[in-house]
């Protein structure tokens, strides 16, 4: 397509001018200290692309104190984490158009927009020009690729409709993808859930970054609209997003919030604490009651089982096991009322609840190995059988235990520790010795085997004669 490019200072007869986009201009530059700067530049207009296919911009400058000697082009991302062009030619300007003279001369740009892109890209071109007598001049465009010009079309995000709770409330949201290009294998969309307008009022997502997540109500004294949006990502990194709005009731009866910051994702082992000491009692009016007790009581409610301590408290803990193979999801029910709760849950008053999730993820798996997998010694002679776990296990203990499966039997000391020993027997002949060294991160007994092994080889030799 063939434009007319408005030049600043000059129009150049000499040089046909081709470029994707409308035509237009700005310079600005430095003459040397002379009143004014003898070259003149042009480039086209701000151009809005919704396709990905390759562009041309052609600039074009002109200097009346001589030859330009020199002319190369710019090219800036001008939002944040775009991806970068596709293609880019001639940004040197090693191929260029001059008139017989030299003093005038065009340079062709040419660009293709980048393949995929997640929001409207724009990018700044920025032509440079330096004539024989060193004067400069520049001038700059801009591209703006819109989202839809991306090789695929973006995911969509389907949520479960807008809803209505009341103060203290567990309010469960939902979200799920479809087309765009989701991914071949695994989970075919990565979800976030973000505040989108709060309305005021503090909202905890818990957790925010599946297709599922939860929140406590706010706490109201008017009926109150919170947006809460689910955001889609494709396998191409294309987003789609859909917003749910949750209308919360004021409260109309006296009642216990429930407000618990544990939570989160930890290791295997780790002894956690259920807070709910934030947990506050409202009167009809909704302000805070404090004249009266507020009465706990933490369950678990899924997950493999553990020992609760203070359940009846409003700070509990627990200790998480460390034999978990995958992510495990350990939820806790915080149980409150304005009467003592029994263990079986039961109270004069009505029970508000809210779930505490714990992601637990596992220990890294141990990784055994001997420095000494093969050692010879003599009848009679100390043995040392040593191990140790490499491994990234961070602080957590490895346990040790030794075991002979091989070989005359021998009494190993230090057999629960990574340093053993025991004294090579006498023989006759060489003689081999097998020693088996495992590593869990519990106590090794029969009902919990080591969940890593490694051999040691010992070969007894006789003394000499």
């Amino acid at each position: 397509m063939f434009q007319q490019i408005k030049t600043v200072l000059v129009v150049f007869s000499s040089l046909a001018l081709v470029a994707c986009g409308g035509g237009g201009s700005s310079s600005s530059g430095s003459s040397g200290g002379t009143a004014a700067n003898p070259m003149a530049i042009s480039v086209p207009d701000a151009l809005t692309v919704t396709s990905g296919a390759p562009l041309s911009f052609t600039g074009q400058a002109s200097s009346t104190a001589g030859v330009i000697t020199n002319m190369y082009w710019q090219v800036e991302n001008l939002t944040l984490s775009a991806n970068a062009l596709s293609a880019v030619t001639n940004a040197d300007c090693k191929t260029i158009q001059k008139s017989t003279s030299g003093a005038e001369a065009s340079c062709v740009l040419q660009v293709t927009p980048p393949a995929l892109l997640t929001a409207d890209y724009t990018y700044k071109f920025t032509l440079n020009a330096v004539d024989v007598k060193g004067n400069t001049v520049k001038a700059s465009t801009t591209l703006l690729v819109k989202q839809e010009a991306s090789t695929t079309a973006n995911p969509v995000a389907k949520i479960s409709g807008n809803t209505t709770a009341s103060s203290g409330d567990k309010v469960s949201l939902t979200c799920a993808g479809s087309g765009g290009t989701p991914a071949a294998t695994g989970e075919p969309y990565s979800y976030q859930w973000v505040v989108s307008d709060a309305a005021g009022t503090t909202i905890a997502l818990a957790p925010a970054d599946t297709a599922a997540t939860s929140f406590t109500a706010p706490v109201v004294t008017a009926s109150t609209a919170v947006k809460l949006q689910c955001r889609v990502t494709d396998d191409k990194q294309k987003v789609g997003t859909a917003t749910q709005t949750v209308t919360v009731a004021p409260i109309i009866k006296p009642t216990i919030v429930p407000i618990s910051y544990s939570g989160g994702t930890v290791v295997a082992g780790a002894t956690i604490t259920l807070d709910g000491s934030k947990s506050v009692k409202y009167d009809v009016n909704g302000k805070v009651d404090s004249s009266t007790p507020i009465y706990y009581f933490w369950k678990q409610k899924s997950g493999p089982a553990v020992e609760l301590f203070n359940a009846f408290s409003s700070v509990a803990s627990t200790a998480l096991p460390k034999l978990i193979s995958t992510r495990t999801a350990f939820v806790f029910t915080l149980n409150v009322s304005n009467s003592v709760i029994t263990s079986g849950g039961f109270s004069l008053d009505p029970i508000t609840q809210l779930d505490v999730v714990f992601y637990v993820d596992p220990l890294t798996p141990i990784s055994l190995v001997s420095y000494t997998p093969t050692q010879v010694a003599l009848s009679g002679s100390a043995v040392t059988l040593k191990v140790d776990a490499p491994s990234n296990t961070g602080s957590n203990i490895v346990y040790y235990s030794w075991s002979q499966v091989a070989g005359p039997s021998v009494f190993i000391a230090g057999a629960s520790t990574g340093n053993a020993g025991f004294v090579a027997p006498s023989v006759t002949t060489d003689t081999i010795l097998i020693f088996r060294a495992g590593g869990s991160y519990q106590p090794i007994t029969v009902a919990n085997p080591a969940t890593a092994s490694v051999d040691v080889l010992v070969l007894v030799q006789p003394l000499p004669k």
